[in-house]
Formats: structure tokens, C-alpha cells, sequence
């Protein structure tokens, strides 16, 4: 464990530990606290959380699993994109996914039926990126590592 250097008072260091503690526990909290900007191929983001670029507090992007049924893309903490399905449906069990070949999908359940993709399906292997601070608005991609490829954009 690394050694904390000393802080002038003990309310100090304790408030340094605490700081550091807290960080830890978001980045072993998994993925349902999305301390990340990327969704892997394969992976699910389920009713109710988000990935998220944090460049800074006010120009925060983030791409959310609503729970009655539809998507959001956040930026300056703001709703600038959101999909909805129609009728009244309401339910824990929706969730984004990236199927093999890059096709993101938004599924009512597992098994259940496709209610939106983003026809990137030539994207085998990718990754879902929501991003904002290298491009001055809230972007949605999927990425290979070799192809990057913007399917939605707002401000």
C-alpha cells in the first residue's frame, strides 16, 4: 500500500484518506457505477446507470439506460439526445448492448425484442464510447481501436 505523506493536521490526513478511499471504491465498484466513458463489446448497461466523460463538471457527457424504456445522451447536464419507446412500458429489465460485429443495441429484456440500434454493424469487436471533452459536444461512437466511428452528436 502506498504511504500517504504527512498532512499538516490530522483532519486534514483523514480527509486525504477518505479522498483516496473513495476513488479506489469507484474504480472497483464494476459496471454498475460506470466509472467509465466505454461500454465493451459484449458487455451490458442495464436500466438505471451510465457511462460517463468526465471532462470536468460542466462539460460532462453521459450515455444513460432510463428506466422506463428509453436512452439518453447527457451533456452540460442536460438531455441534448434521448430515445423513448412508445406505448406505456415500464421495467428494470432494459439495457444497451454491443453485439460482436459493433451493432449497438437497446433491448426491453434479454431475450426480448430489439426496440433501437445504431447500425454500426461494420464494427466487429467495438466498443460503445460516449465522450465529450476532445470535441466541444457530447459524442456517441463505437470503437475498434482502429475505426472510430460517431453514430450520434449534440450540444
Amino acid at each position: 500500500m502506498a504511504r500517504i505523506p504527512r498532512i499538516g493536521s490530522r483532519t486534514a490526513r483523514i480527509a486525504a484518506i477518505c479522498t483516496i478511499m473513495a476513488s479506489l471504491t469507484l474504480i472497483e465498484a464494476g459496471p454498475a457505477s460506470a466509472a467509465s466513458n466505454r461500454l465493451a463489446n459484449g458487455k451490458k448497461l442495464t436500466a438505471g446507470h451510465c457511462i460517463v466523460d468526465r471532462a470536468g463538471t460542466s462539460k460532462e457527457a453521459k450515455f444513460c439506460v432510463g428506466k422506463y424504456y428509453n436512452i439518453n445522451l447527457y451533456y452540460k447536464r442536460k438531455i441534448c439526445w434521448s430515445w423513448q419507446t412508445k406505448g406505456h412500458i415500464a421495467g428494470p429489465s432494459a439495457f444497451v448492448q454491443v453485439a460482436k460485429n459493433g451493432d449497438v443495441g437497446f433491448y426491453q429484456y434479454s431475450g426480448g425484442r430489439r426496440l433501437w440500434h445504431s447500425k454500426t454493424s461494420k464494427f466487429r469487436g467495438a466498443a460503445l464510447v460516449v465522450g465529450s471533452h476532445l470535441y466541444g459536444k457530447a459524442i456517441l461512437a463505437v470503437d475498434t481501436g482502429k475505426a472510430f466511428w460517431t453514430f450520434k452528436s449534440c450540444h
